[in-house]
């Protein structure tokens, strides 16, 4: 009888259990991973990149001879790592979720006549079109792609610069101030400047002026230290330059390690642009430029 009691107790039990399990929440299975974005695009394939946004200017970029230029930039090269960063993102970016096709909540999306279209050129294919919208706070970023009208999330935001500053290497020269051999102006008025010094151990740089002062020993130390860490704002055509205020200020730049730089400066209100005349391995990013544009820099201390 006892026994008969124990193998009932066991019974029930087990029963209890099996209840109790299968009414308990199970685990959800793992989500459906998301799928790939753009499975077409061969990212090899692409030869130029457009970015048109309303209220900015165009910016294209062209691959040419393994190597990227800004087309609409006067042919300046483009820094590699955004045109890599804008590839890669693409092509791994993923389908998160899909969003709404009405035409009343494109705004909403980011997706209404202020969008970004992002185009993209490709060897032997069309042109594949994709309209950028809003970024979402989590991470991610909302798209549509061509005549598709269903917008997506995507898992990821997409690096584009809309400025075409960011799209390059903006230090035309980038020189270590004890490199700095010497810098030599010449002023419209006939003014000349030397900035100098004799050995690469000397801490400061000299200065030699003639007919008249121009300026001290520490603004001459300066000068220079400007002319080492030349930043570039803004790109123009060579028939700009030839419009602007003459005539314009000549120099010189040598460094110890044998690098050379000449050009001239000169002002359109109170912006200054350079066109280079000579490039000896300085500015490496137009040394096989076949001819450097007009360049917009970044210079407070000539004014």
């Amino acid at each position: 009888m006892r026994g008969t009691s124990l193998m009932g107790l066991s019974l029930a039990s087990a029963l209890f259990i099996g209840a109790l399990a299968y009414t308990l929440p199970q685990p959800a299975g793992e989500p459906a991973p998301a799928a790939p974005w753009l499975t077409q695009l061969k990212v090899g394939t692409v030869t130029a990149i457009v970015i048109a946004t309303p209220g900015q200017p165009l910016i294209r970029a062209e691959r040419r001879d393994g190597r990227w230029v800004l087309a609409s930039w006067q042919d300046f090269p483009a820094a590699p790592g955004a045109i890599v960063n804008l590839l890669r993102a693409i092509n791994d970016a993923r389908q998160v979720e899909a969003q709404s096709s009405l035409a009343e909540h494109q705004a909403l999306l980011g997706l209404d006549d202020q969008a970004s279209l992002l185009t993209l050129e490709r060897q032997d294919q069309a042109p594949l079109e994709l309209w950028l919208g809003k970024q979402v706070r989590q991470g991610g970023q909302i798209v549509r792609t061509g005549d598709d009208p269903t917008p997506w999330l995507l898992d990821r935001n997409l690096p584009l610069p809309q400025n075409p500053a960011d799209w390059i290497d903006r230090h035309l020269t980038n020189i270590p101030f004890e490199q700095i051999r010497r810098l030599s102006l010449t002023y419209p008025n006939g003014a000349r400047v030397k900035i100098y010094r004799d050995t690469i151990d000397q801490p400061h740089l000299k200065v030699s002026q003639h007919p008249v002062k121009v300026m001290d020993e520490a603004a001459a130390n300066d000068l220079a230290r400007l002319f080492g860490q030349l930043t570039i704002e803004e790109v123009a055509a060579v028939t700009d330059f030839e419009q602007m205020k003459k005539p314009g200020l000549s120099f010189e730049l040598l460094t110890f390690s044998g690098g050379k730089l000449t050009g001239q400066i000169r002002q359109r209100d109170d912006q200054y642009w350079i066109r280079l005349k000579t490039l000896k391995e300085l500015a490496p990013q137009l040394v096989d430029h076949p001819s450097p544009p007009v360049l917009r820099i970044e210079a407070r201390l000539l004014r």
